[in-house]
């Protein structure tokens, strides 16, 4: 069986390789499964993220998102954890220290990650029993430890990938955090 790093480099060069194309209709795709949702619909702040190298876009979610009147939040690096700025149209946005785009705001703004009520969760790996494994550095899993006890069922965690990232099985490591669900172009896992 291939390590965690074996695989994640192994599927972010398959990832990397998708076409301009390919990236448009998977996102297009996985926005019609997204907004199906019933977690998805419910929900009134959502935490997304402006795809790169290849992750699956969620700029369509983005903006059915605005268009509904919900909150919309992206991830900003504070520490070892995350927290989430809020997005608008026309919002300043900086560079992190891996060089991803985040809302640039003061702390204050920001919302703790228990404060949200949908994330959806960027991975590099995942198989049907919504285990992950993203890139490496634990930022998702630091910050949403807490769902780890079964009395916190929110916010509720999608992962969302291409099929070509699922593989067969995944040993989940004692801090990983599993998701809810996991939303590809072609499938929904629960």
């Amino acid at each position: 069986m291939e390590s965690h790093d074996e695989l994640r480099q192994r599927n972010r060069a398959r990832r990397a390789a998708l076409d301009d194309a390919v990236l448009e209709q998977a996102a297009s795709a996985l926005a019609q499964r997204v907004l199906g949702l019933s977690e998805y619909r419910q929900a009134r702040s959502i935490a997304a993220y402006f795809a790169v190298n290849g992750e699956i876009g969620l700029d369509p979610v983005i903006e059915h998102a605005l268009s509904q009147g919900k909150q919309v939040f992206l991830p900003n690096l504070d520490q070892q954890a995350l927290r989430f700025a809020p997005y608008f149209h026309g919002q300043k946005m900086r560079s992190n220290k891996f060089r991803l785009p985040e809302p640039d705001v003061d702390s204050g703004d920001m919302l703790a990650p228990d404060a949200l009520e949908l994330v959806l969760v960027p991975l590099v790996v995942f198989d049907a029993d919504c285990n992950r494994i993203g890139m490496g550095g634990g930022f998702y899993d630091r910050s949403f430890a807490f769902r780890k006890d079964p009395s916190n069922a929110e916010p509720v965690l999608i992962g969302v990938a291409h099929e070509l990232q699922r593989v067969e099985r995944i040993v989940p490591q004692d801090w990983d955090v599993r998701l809810d669900m996991i939303v590809t172009e072609q499938a929904i896992y629960r």
